[in-house]
């Protein structure tokens, strides 16, 4: 792995945590150095999400989604009749991150994604407007396979 993480216990246990999470759960790393990642924060919520979120940097983070009849990729959710859980995987971009930096970093993306493993599905992110296209319903959206989009701008 050519990033190391700086807080790795309270990584595993913040982990452990989601995975028994309910719906809208998110678990946030971010950059301690240019090579090193830290175990930020946990909470509920798009709103405290996005304020967590730094427009001069780039971070990693995993949001729990639960699906229902009315969202896109309901289908590939279900177990039974029952609506299912989704951990998904998202590379926060902010924008006013360097294109040096965008591409030192973006060799890092794989490296983290198996770090967090697993999730459902990847996407990536440049926006955090929550009046724009930072919503549940959006990201369920862009999560689906055949979304045709995978970023979330």
């Amino acid at each position: 792995m050519s990033v190391t993480v700086s807080n790795q216990q309270e990584l595993n246990e913040a982990l452990a945590t989601f995975r028994n999470s309910q719906n809208g759960h998110w678990l946030l790393v971010t950059y301690k150095t240019p090579t090193q990642l830290q175990y930020k924060a946990s909470g509920e919520g798009l709103e405290s999400l996005a304020a967590e979120l730094n427009d001069k940097e780039i971070a990693y983070y995993l949001i729990r989604l639960v699906y229902n009849e009315n969202d896109a990729g309901f289908k590939d959710a279900v177990i039974g009749e029952a609506a299912n859980t989704k951990d998904i995987y998202v590379n926060w971009i902010g924008s006013g991150v360097g294109i040096i930096e965008k591409g030192k970093k973006k060799t890092h993306s794989g490296d983290v994604q198996k770090l967090l493993s697993p999730h459902h599905s990847t996407l990536v992110q440049t926006s955090k407007d929550l009046n724009g296209n930072f919503t549940e319903a959006i990201i369920k959206d862009r999560s689906g396979p055949l979304s045709g989009s995978h970023i979330i701008d």
